[in-house]
């Protein structure tokens, strides 16, 4: 078993060496463009998870677990890393602080109210049309 713990402990370190790394030449390559970076780490782990899944003959599933084992044992270090539970924009709020920008939970709040808006208005539509044929029949 230790030798299967030593294995994860390197293997973790690798891990976080390398996408450091990664991370700063693709900085220096995109600049001030979080969009295209973000894109392009995210390419470079797509296909870094697709070798795995073929070299160890595993299912994205196992893949899945793993992520989650390794989520749930972060929590248990630092509980605020994947924000706060009570707060259900916490992602998106750490997310555009991050980069420097506001964010406040009734903006999100303001997108919901403009769906349903837009939800009524084509209800409204479709009932129009709906009076328009049965007064041509």
């Amino acid at each position: 078993m230790s030798n299967s713990i030593s294995k994860i402990d390197q293997a973790l370190s690798d891990l976080v060496e390398a996408f450091s790394e990664l991370e700063s030449e693709f900085s220096e390559k995109y600049g001030e463009d979080q969009d295209a970076l973000d894109h392009a780490l995210a390419e470079v782990l797509e296909t870094s998870i697709d070798s795995a899944l073929e070299e160890h003959d595993c299912t994205p599933g196992f893949f899945a677990s793993l992520i989650n084992a390794l989520s749930e044992g972060l929590e248990q270090i630092d509980p605020s890393a994947f924000g706060d539970e009570d707060d259900e924009f916490g992602f998106q709020a750490r997310a555009a602080s991050d980069n420097g920008m506001e964010y406040e939970d009734e903006d999100m709040m303001d997108l919901d109210d403009d769906e349903d808006e837009d939800d009524d208005d084509e209800d409204e539509d479709e009932e129009e049309e709906e009076e328009a044929e049965d007064d041509d029949d």
